[in-house]
């Protein structure tokens, strides 16, 4: 018998199977399309439930103990989570004119134009914003992609301050800018790993930014700008790594 019309049969076959089901098998098999729609629906409520959780957790995160909104702002960005969002949306009535906070239930966000690309990735501040007397410039939120796939993300401030200046001033408020270092290049860096379940700081710069298989690389930078509309300093976070889009979700609830 030629494939052709084994195949023919074996269709055949399936369809006389089916148009001759019973009725009680017809109504088996919707009671397991039901059974199989309520175990989607379930999975879709843990996952809203999870989501509720973690948002309830970075509203408690918020940053409060400075002395103005920027200065809470600045200590947040410092520790590059998901506590930046919650102290935006702690003090999204403060931050305007100078930026415009998008609510988004229990933490908030400062928009940019298009994440994706350049020069529409940042804005500039519309008013005055000042942080233990720097003042703040702009914003930046960029994210990396390579095949469609999230590479990095890194976002945080502009400021007309010298890179030495700013670690300077910072570092004498906020403990984690106290503790980047001066590399070569001029750049003050704080670089933690994802490794064994957690996050742990390292000194080893050059080495992990040479490994393409790292699950995860946080860095707290100030380091000079390259973008001549913004000339300064940038202030900021950046992440990478092969769990990156993970590490999103949990480090940057604001982001959709």
């Amino acid at each position: 018998m030629s494939a052709s019309r084994t195949w023919l049969l074996a269709a055949g076959t399936l369809l006389l199977t089916t148009a001759c089901s019973t009725p009680e098998e017809r109504m088996a098999k919707l009671q397991i399309k039901q059974q199989r729609l309520e175990i989607k629906a379930q999975q879709a409520a843990q996952r809203n439930e999870a989501r509720n959780e973690l948002h309830n957790k970075v509203q408690a995160s918020a940053v409060t103990d400075q002395r103005g909104p920027y200065e809470n702002v600045i200590k947040a960005l410092a520790s590059c989570d998901a506590s930046f969002a919650a102290t935006l949306r702690q003090f999204s009535g403060s931050l305007p004119p100078a930026f415009v906070v998008t609510l988004k239930g229990p933490v908030a966000s400062i928009d940019v134009p298009d994440r994706r690309t350049p020069g529409s990735n940042r804005i500039a501040a519309a008013g005055s914003a000042q942080a233990y007397g720097q003042t703040l410039s702009g914003y930046y939120d960029e994210r990396t992609e390579s095949n469609g796939q999230l590479q990095k993300m890194s976002w945080g401030f502009y400021s007309p301050a010298t890179p030495e200046q700013l670690a300077k001033v910072l570092g004498a408020a906020i403990p984690n800018f106290k503790r980047t270092s001066r590399e070569l290049d001029g750049n003050y860096v704080r670089m933690e790993i994802f490794d064994r379940g957690g996050w742990h700081r390292t000194t080893r710069f050059d080495y992990y930014r040479g490994q393409s298989n790292v699950l995860g690389e946080r860095t707290l930078v100030i380091e000079p700008s390259r973008d001549p509309a913004f000339p300064g300093s940038r202030i900021g976070c950046s992440v990478r790594g092969a769990q990156v889009a993970q590490f999103q979700d949990e480090l940057r609830p604001e982001v959709d």
